[in-house]
């Protein structure tokens, strides 16, 4: 897969410091619709692989299910959140096994760019709810940096949304037919441009867990931890964090690879677009390590107990609590008004 696959009738040769046009042929479609790369309508720039697409179809369907049958077992709700990226990945092979029998299928090639491309997003979201809930399970103050445990997953979940409306504009932009090459380029530039703040995203969060880390670390030396919550759980507190570590690495790996992928356009002559191998080890291959890495240590094997979500809200406690904020700033504004009355006075 490449963006190069759906620029149909276009020139072969597209890169950034090039504008001239190679001349291209129309031959007659071979083996399940394959076209060569110097066709005007050629999909992709190689061959591609039945078998690894099944079998990474599977492994991702397991992974799924797996993910599945832990949020209902340990009764983590949110857990829809990395069932979504994993089947967005599984949808994209799927699409993938469909597209090696239909080579020149472009509605089979835009429906898995679009998954294979933003999938990951919804595994950075799910690290982010993850952390905001042991931030609020662990800390007394439910505070890290002076960002309260429910608002901070919150603010870096909207910030992931951002990136991914970016990324997903990007992406639209180069799946489109007939896609002149200045709007190829635009289209990698935004999309580009979309992983880079994710990766800026990643950065300032990963800080911010070594922060978590090093804090609960020392609280749990000085005994300032609950050891209820603590003894809870099936495996220790700081296997979740490693496995966040983790997670963090292997899309970082994959943010790396497709920047490398693009920074020459979509020249041909890349190989990294010309072989498919690429995509499966540093890309398909990192996000099934993360997806596998949260089934084997999952945050419901840690945070346990009816303490260990956020708690819901009723409509009516939501009136409620605003109807007390005004009632609160009245009586402050109340207050400062006879404070300055007084003084008047005086």
């Amino acid at each position: 897969m490449s963006f190069t696959t759906t620029t149909t009738s276009r020139a072969t040769s597209i890169s950034p410091s090039t504008s001239a046009t190679a001349t291209c042929t129309n031959p007659k479609p071979g083996k399940n619709g394959y076209l060569p790369p110097e066709a005007c309508d050629a999909i992709l720039l190689y061959v591609p692989s039945v078998a690894a697409a099944i079998l990474f179809s599977v492994l991702f369907g397991l992974t799924l299910i797996c993910h599945g049958f832990q949020g209902f077992k340990y009764k983590k709700k949110y857990t829809w959140v990395i069932m979504m990226g994993a089947l967005w990945e599984l949808l994209a092979f799927i699409f993938r096994t469909l597209l090696t029998r239909n080579q020149s299928n472009v509605g089979y090639d835009t429906a898995h760019v679009i998954m294979f491309l933003l999938a990951p997003l919804w595994i950075n979201a799910f690290l982010y709810m993850t952390l905001g809930r042991m931030i609020y399970f662990f800390l007394p103050d439910q505070r890290l940096g002076r960002i309260s445990a429910k608002r901070y997953g919150v603010m870096f979940v909207w910030l992931d949304i951002v990136s991914f409306i970016v990324q997903l504009a990007g992406a639209s932009i180069t799946t489109g037919t007939n896609v002149p090459s200045s709007t190829v380029m635009l289209g990698l530039h935004i999309y580009m441009g979309g992983i880079g703040l994710q990766e800026f995203f990643i950065l300032v969060f990963t800080c911010l867990t070594i922060h978590l880390h090093h804090r609960m670390l020392s609280m749990e030396h000085s005994g300032k931890l609950d050891p209820d919550k603590l003894n809870r759980g099936s495996i220790p507190w700081p296997w979740m964090l490693y496995a966040i570590y983790t997670a963090l690495v292997m899309i970082t790996v994959r943010i790396v690879f497709r920047l490398c992928q693009y920074a020459r356009g979509t020249d041909p002559s890349n190989p990294v677009l010309t072989h498919e191998a690429y995509e499966y080890v540093f890309d398909a291959l990192p996000m099934l390590l993360a997806l596998v890495t949260l089934n084997i240590i999952h945050p419901g094997r840690i945070l346990q107990g009816p303490d260990s979500e956020f708690p819901k809200v009723s409509r009516q406690e939501k009136k409620q609590i605003k109807r007390e904020k005004k009632e609160a700033k009245k009586a402050e504004r109340a207050l400062k008004n006879n404070t300055r009355r007084q003084r008047t006075e005086q």
